[in-house]
C-alpha cells in the first residue's frame, strides 16, 4: 500500500510478549507500529504522531485501558481515532460496556484470532485513507475555490479598470485640442474626435472612410517600407515629427505628428495625434526677431560706447598729458598752484568718465574679468599710496592687515580689485575728518584650486544712516543729493564694486554692528598661483631695478636712443607723445593716419610703433596687419597699441592681430615711461643676444 503520508498503528499493552504477538500478525502490512507499554505513554505519543487505529488493552497497571480511551476521546484531535479493545476477560460482561461506553469501536478477547485482527485493521485503515484522501480534496477544493475568487476579484478590477481607462480615453478624446487620429494599414480614417473639426474644418462623417492623406500629405513620407517588409514597424513610432497638414480650403498650417500602433486581433492599427504649432512658431519667429534686434541694439551701444570713449579720452588725453609736461617745466609757485587745480580737475573727470563707462559695460554685459596672477600685499599697499598725501594733510590713521595665511601670489583680476579699494578706501578718506582707515584682509577657506579672501574697510567717519542701507550700493544712489550737499561723486562707485565683487563669485554689505563710523566687507573667490610661478615672480620682485622716475629720461639719453614711430591722427596728442619721446631722449617721427604708417614703417627702420587705432583713410588695426605682413621678422618693429576705447573686447582684438602691447588713453607720463623702458630693455636685449 503506497502512500504519500504514514499510516501509524498505536499497539498499547503492559506485556511485550503480547506486543510482539499483535506485530507478528501486522508484519506484512506497510504500518508504522508504535509501541507504549503503559497509558501514559501512549498519550505522550499521540501528541506527537496522527494514528489510523490505536489496539489498547485493558487492564494495566496504573492507568488501565478504560481511562486511557476517555483521556484519547476527551482529546479534539484524536476523539476520532477508532480504539480496539484486547482483554482477557472474557466473561465479564461489564468490561464490554465499559469498553463501549468510552468510545472504543470494537472489543476482542485474547487469545484473540490473527487474521480476524487483521482484517479489523485493514477496514480502519482503508477508512483512514478514504477520510485523508477526502481532506486532501476538501483542502484542494478550499485551495481552487479561493484561487477563482481571487481571479473572479482581479477580472472584475481589471473590467473596472478597463472602464474607467475607456471613459478617461473618451474624455480626453473629446476634450483634447489636438485632433486624434485612428487608420487602418491601407491609411483608412477609422475614427477622429470633436477637435478635427476645428483645427481641418471637416465634420465627422466627410472624414470617416477617406485616406488619412486627405488630411496629412505627406505622411506616406514617414513610412519605412523596408522595415515594414522585414517586419518592423511601418512608422517611427513615438517619434514627435513637424509635417505641413492640409485643412478644408487647401491651406497648410504648421503642426506636430505623433504616430502609435495596435493590433485587435489580425487587424493592424495606428493611431496619432496632431497638434497645431502655428502660435508656437509665431512665438519662435518673434523671438528670433526680438533677439536679433537685442543684439544688434547691443552692437551699437557697444559701438556707442567705443565711439564715446574714443571721443571724450582724446581730448582728456591732452589735458591730462600737457599738464603733466608743464608739470616738469621751470614754474612759478602760482602757476604751479594752477596747474596742479588742472591736473587734479582732469584726474576727477576722468574718474566720473570711467565710472560712466564701467557701469555701461556691466549693463551692456561687457565687463569681464583677467586671470593673472599678482601680489595681493602690493594690490593693498598700492591703493594707499594713493591716499597717503591727503590723509597726511588731514592727520588721518591709514593702516593695513594681511592675514599671514594668506599666500603671497593669488590670480584674479588685479586692475579691478584695486578698482574695489580704491572705491571704498576712497569713499573712507572722504567722509572722514579725524581718526583713521583702516583694512584687514583675511583668509576665509580654501579648496584645491581657489581661496576665498575677506577684505574689511572700516573708517571713523560720519557713517550711513540705517534708512540709506537699502539705497547704498544702487546706480546713481548718493546718501547726499540735495543742491547743498558737501561730498561730491555720480553714485555709481559702489554699484560698480558690487557688480565686480559678484563677477569674482563673492558678495558686499555693511557690517552694522560697526560702533562709529562705517565698515564695508567684501569677499572674493581667488585663484591659486602655482608654486613654481610664485617663486619666479618672487624672484624678479627681489632682483628688480629701482623706480627711476624723472631720472629716466636722462638716463635714456646715454644711451642709444629708440627710432619711434607716432601714428596719431590728432594735433595734440602728436605733439604730447613726440614731447615725452624727446624727454626721455628718443627720436619721434608722426604719421598723421594708417596709411602713412604703412608707408614710413616699410621706407625707413623704426624700433617702436605708437599705433593709435581709430584714425581716418586707414586705421590702426588695418595699418598693424600690413606692417607685420610685409615686413619680415628682422626688421618688424614692436607695436603698441594706444587707444582711447579702453573696452576689452578692442584690447583683445589688438593683441590677437598681432600687436605687442595696449595702453589706454589719457596716458599717465610715469606709466608710459614705466612702459617704454620695459620695450627698451626688451629691445637692448635682443640686440645683446642677436650681437
Amino acid at each position: 500500500m503506497d502512500m504519500e503520508y504514514p499510516i501509524n498503528i498505536l499497539l498499547v499493552d503492559d506485556h511485550p510478549e503480547n506486543l510482539l504477538a499483535i506485530e507478528a500478525v501486522l508484519a506484512e502490512e506497510n504500518y508504522n507500529l508504535i509501541r507504549a507499554g503503559n497509558g501514559e505513554e501512549a498519550l505522550r505519543y499521540l501528541l506527537k504522531y496522527e494514528f489510523a487505529v490505536i489496539v489498547l488493552d485493558v487492564q494495566m497497571p496504573g492507568m488501565d485501558g478504560f481511562e486511557t480511551a476517555r483521556f484519547i476521546k476527551a482529546r479534539e484531535k484524536s476523539k476520532n481515532i477508532p480504539i480496539i479493545f484486547i482483554t482477557a476477560t472474557s466473561k465479564d460482561t461489564e468490561h464490554f460496556f465499559t469498553g463501549y461506553s468510552v468510545g472504543a469501536i470494537d472489543y476482542m478477547v485474547k487469545p484473540f484470532i490473527p487474521q480476524t485482527l487483521k482484517s479489523k485493521i485493514e477496514g480502519f485503515v482503508s477508512l483512514y485513507i478514504t477520510n485523508k484522501t477526502l481532506q486532501h480534496q476538501t483542502e484542494l477544493l478550499h485551495e481552487q475555490t479561493s484561487q477563482l475568487e481571487k481571479a473572479n476579484q482581479e477580472l472584475l478590477q481589471t473590467a473596472l479598470n478597463l472602464s474607467k481607462a475607456e471613459a478617461q480615453a473618451r474624455v480626453i478624446r473629446e476634450t483634447s485640442i489636438d485632433t486624434m487620429i485612428t487608420f487602418d494599414n491601407e491609411g483608412t480614417i477609422l475614427t477622429v474626435n470633436p477637435a478635427a473639426e476645428g483645427m481641418f474644418g471637416y465634420k465627422e462623417e466627410e472624414l470617416l472612410g477617406n485616406s488619412i492623406e486627405l488630411l496629412i500629405p505627406t505622411i506616406s513620407e514617414m513610412e519605412n517600407p523596408a522595415a515594414a517588409q522585414a517586419g518592423q514597424d511601418k512608422y517611427m513610432f513615438g517619434k514627435i515629427t513637424e509635417i505641413a497638414p492640409r485643412r478644408k480650403d487647401g491651406t497648410l498650417f504648421p503642426a506636430e505628428i505623433q504616430i502609435g500602433e495596435s493590433y485587435i486581433g489580425e487587424d493592424h492599427l495606428f493611431a496619432c495625434t496632431v497638434s497645431d504649432i502655428t502660435e508656437r512658431k509665431k512665438a519662435e519667429q518673434e523671438l528670433i526677431q526680438a533677439k536679433e534686434a537685442a543684439e544688434i541694439a547691443s552692437k551699437v551701444k557697444t559701438e556707442f560706447l567705443a565711439m564715446m570713449s574714443h571721443e571724450i579720452r582724446t581730448p582728456m588725453n591732452g589735458v591730462i598729458g600737457m599738464t603733466d609736461l608743464l608739470l616738469e617745466t621751470p614754474l612759478t609757485e602760482e602757476q604751479k598752484e594752477l596747474a596742479e587745480v588742472i591736473r587734479k580737475s582732469g584726474d576727477a573727470l576722468l574718474s566720473v568718465i570711467n565710472d560712466i563707462l564701467d557701469f555701461s559695460k556691466i549693463e551692456s554685459g561687457k565687463m569681464e574679468l583677467e586671470n593673472e596672477p599678482f601680489s595681493l600685499e602690493a594690490c593693498v599697499a598700492e591703493t594707499f599710496d594713493l591716499f597717503t598725501a591727503k590723509s597726511r594733510r588731514i592727520d588721518l590713521e591709514m593702516a593695513y592687515y594681511l592675514d599671514p595665511e594668506l599666500p603671497a601670489y593669488i590670480t584674479g583680476d588685479v586692475t579691478r580689485l584695486r578698482q574695489i579699494l580704491i572705491n571704498l578706501v576712497g569713499n573712507a578718506v572722504k567722509f572722514t575728518e579725524h581718526g583713521g582707515i583702516y583694512v584687514v584682509v583675511s583668509k576665509l577657506g580654501e579648496s584645491k584650486d581657489s581661496i576665498d579672501i575677506e577684505f574689511a574697510v572700516k573708517d571713523t567717519g560720519i557713517g550711513i544712516p540705517d534708512d540709506k542701507l537699502e539705497q547704498l550700493f544702487k546706480p546713481f544712489s548718493q546718501l547726499d543729493s540735495s543742491t547743498t550737499r558737501k561730498y561730491g561723486g555720480t553714485g555709481l562707485g559702489l554699484a560698480i564694486c558690487k557688480t565686480l565683487v559678484e563677477l569674482m563669485d563673492g558678495g558686499i554689505r555693511v557690517d552694522r554692528t560697526a560702533e562709529a563710523g562705517a565698515t564695508f566687507v567684501f569677499t572674493i573667490k581667488a585663484g591659486r598661483c602655482p608654486e613654481e610661478l610664485e617663486e619666479l615672480l618672487a624672484r624678479q620682485k627681489a632682483n628688480a631695478a629701482p623706480d627711476m622716475g624723472n631720472d629716466a629720461g636722462r638716463a635714456s639719453k646715454e644711451r642709444r636712443p629708440l627710432h619711434v614711430l607716432v601714428c596719431e591722427d590728432n594735433a595734440t596728442n602728436q605733439k604730447l607723445l613726440t614731447r615725452i619721446l624727446e624727454s626721455l631722449g628718443h627720436e619721434a617721427e608722426v604719421a598723421p593716419d594708417g596709411k602713412s604708417a604703412v608707408e614710413l614703417a616699410l621706407k625707413k627702420s623704426f624700433d617702436l610703433v605708437l599705433m593709435d587705432i581709430q584714425m581716418p583713410e586707414m586705421d590702426g588695426k588695418e595699418a598693424a596687419r600690413q606692417i607685420i605682413a610685409k615686413l619680415p621678422a628682422s626688421r618688424r618693429p614692436v607695436i603698441i597699441a594706444m587707444t582711447a576705447n579702453v573696452l576689452k573686447e578692442e584690447k583683445d582684438k589688438c593683441l590677437s592681430i598681432g600687436m605687442d602691447d595696449f595702453i589706454g588713453k589719457p596716458i599717465k607720463i610715469d606709466q608710459f615711461r614705466q612702459k617704454l623702458e620695459q620695450e627698451y630693455e626688451k629691445l637692448t636685449a635682443g640686440r645683446t643676444k642677436e650681437a
